[in-house]
């Protein structure tokens, strides 16, 4: 047997964050630290542990959870980990090392601490209450739970590593993430204020019965014998923690959101410092809150305050239209009337404005390559970049026979798709060829068109989306097929189109001569057969009805 190197000895007691498992394990330890930063304030400050002593099904769960907080504990010896310069640490030693000498280890040890089975026994056995709670039994261990939430430090850690909550996260736009995220702040920022202004008063009462003869006042008590009437709310007694949390939680969202009806005010000394310090946080939390919904509605509005930035600009392009010094006169052939154009340069604006916001593209499309309609992709690598551009317009691709991946490898297929050009069609537009481009194959993404020929105007075919249009003519030089048969284009929506120049398909066939043999010059003497059949018989027969699928 070979030896085994000894940074590679115990290598299979090794937890690595990648693992499916590991994964499943912190995904669900983030659900328990969610559910600890509610319910231990609301424990602490509201119900006292009431409902652990009460409840045997309560105090079950939280005996589980308080097991698999001592299972994660000692499991972090195990974990292999990240060092500051990237490099994955999975050296035992190294491991327990660097866990068993840090502050975090500390912290988890001492967040496992029984708190809730030793405060049932307390009472049980102790103080010899079956059904009632006594005061002094649970004060020093409800307190003491409070250190189960400095395991909070490591949501932000298990966020980050969790690739569940990675992948949901990165499928949600921005707008709903922000959102998300401004609204649990939120809550659990009102839920532990509230919980901390209930705790405040049992503080100083020692008691949640704040009318019993000889406790001191409290913001409570004031409020229940100016405010309370038979079926309202009732915050006093230990199995009202129900009531006692919504009348808190009144006051910490008036307080955040600086309404403050007077209702609920401090009474003592204690309480009126309290009061002013958490004030004060809620005014600097509240202005967090405008300015993260000022960053929401920001990015929600984005498109449409761009497309009013864009009318803008074409209003005042149009002012600069020329006058027209006879309303009644002809205008002007190939240049058109200067209202008629105003009122399509609108309406494509606004055409444009609500198909992209539908798209959730770029804003531009005439005349733009790939990566300008999708800049995301410049910051990709090279093999991320080929992948996705294979994603985006190898289903456009696959129509045409000579580009399929029949012929062309994802490499020269990805080439062809970095080529192709965009371009936006408004109504009533007509297009023959592209005046940089020159000719070439259209796919449309969206909307539709009808295409005739000079040669033959009362034949028409209709195009709809993932129709490719000039399969064979695009192989014809523009000598050979003639102005006439040169196929018009009249859009009756706006479309968004794919535009394959000749240019490019010529490279591939010169590149692959194959290609030519097997395909593309069937493609191209169908294209002139029918050119000189329609010659020769004087019937206007309709290419497009022999042009491959």
């Amino acid at each position: 047997m070979p030896p085994v190197h000894p940074t590679l000895k115990g290598n299979k007691w090794v937890l690595y964050p990648s693992n499916h498992h590991v994964q499943q394990w912190d995904t669900m330890f983030l659900i328990i630290l969610v559910y600890y930063a509610f319910a231990i304030p609301y424990m602490i400050g509201v119900s006292g542990g009431y409902h652990m002593i009460h409840q045997t099904g309560w105090l079950v769960v939280n005996l589980i959870i308080n097991g698999i907080y001592i299972i994660d504990t000692f499991m972090q010896f195990f974990r292999a980990y990240y060092d500051d310069e990237g490099m994955l640490v999975y050296e035992l030693k190294k491991i327990a090392r660097n866990y068993g000498c840090s502050r975090q280890f500390i912290l988890n040890l001492i967040s496992c601490f029984p708190t809730q089975a030793l405060l049932y026994g307390l009472d049980r056995m102790v103080f010899r209450t079956e059904s009632g709670v006594s005061d002094e039994s649970f004060l020093f261990f409800t307190i003491l739970d409070t250190i189960k939430l400095l395991r909070l430090t490591r949501v932000t850690s298990l966020t980050k590593s969790s690739m569940y909550i990675q992948t949901f996260w990165e499928k949600q736009s921005i707008p709903k993430t922000m959102l998300a995220v401004f609204v649990g702040n939120m809550i659990m920022f009102c839920h532990w204020l509230a919980c901390l202004w209930a705790f405040v008063a049992f503080a100083q009462a020692e008691t949640f019965d704040f009318t019993k003869e000889g406790v001191p006042p409290t913001w409570i008590s004031a409020w229940y014998e100016s405010s309370y009437f038979p079926g309202s709310i009732d915050p006093i007694g230990w199995s009202n923690d129900v009531d006692r949390y919504a009348l808190s939680l009144f006051w910490a969202i008036q307080s955040v959101t600086s309404i403050g009806y007077g209702n609920i005010a401090p009474v003592s000394r204690v309480e009126f410092c309290v009061a002013n310090a958490l004030m004060l946080l809620s005014g600097v939390f509240w202005a967090y809150a405008i300015g993260n919904i000022i960053q929401i509605l920001d990015h929600v509005h984005s498109s449409k305050v761009l497309y009013k930035v864009k009318m803008d600009s074409a209003n005042s392009l149009i002012n600069c239209f020329a006058p027209t010094d006879h309303p009644s006169r002809e205008p002007d052939y190939g240049v058109g009337d200067s209202e008629m154009l105003a009122t399509r340069i609108r309406r494509f604006l606004t055409s444009q404005y609500h198909k992209t916001a539908r798209l959730d593209l770029s804003s531009e499309f005439n005349s733009k390559k790939l990566e300008e309609v999708y800049p995301m992709i410049e910051h990709l690598s090279p093999e991320l970049r080929q992948l996705s551009s294979l994603h985006l317009l190898r289903a456009f691709l696959e129509k045409i026979p000579y580009l399929s991946s029949k012929y062309l490898s994802p490499d020269e297929q990805s080439e062809v798709a970095f080529k192709c050009v965009f371009i936006e069609f408004g109504r009533g537009e007509t297009f023959y060829e592209h005046q940089k481009y020159g000719r070439g194959i259209m796919i449309l993404k969206n909307g539709f068109c009808m295409a005739s020929r000079k040669s033959n105007p009362g034949h028409k075919r209709w195009y709809t989306r993932g129709n490719p249009i000039g399969i064979s003519d695009v192989l014809v030089d523009a000598d050979c097929l003639g102005r006439d048969e040169r196929r018009r284009l009249l859009f009756y929506s706006y479309c968004l189109a794919l535009y394959i120049p000749r240019s490019v398909i010529l490279d591939v066939l010169k590149k692959r001569p194959r290609i030519w043999k097997d395909c593309g010059r069937w493609c191209y003497l169908r294209a002139c057969l029918l050119k000189w059949a329609r010659e020769k018989s004087g019937k206007r027969l309709n290419s497009d009805m022999y042009e491959i699928p």
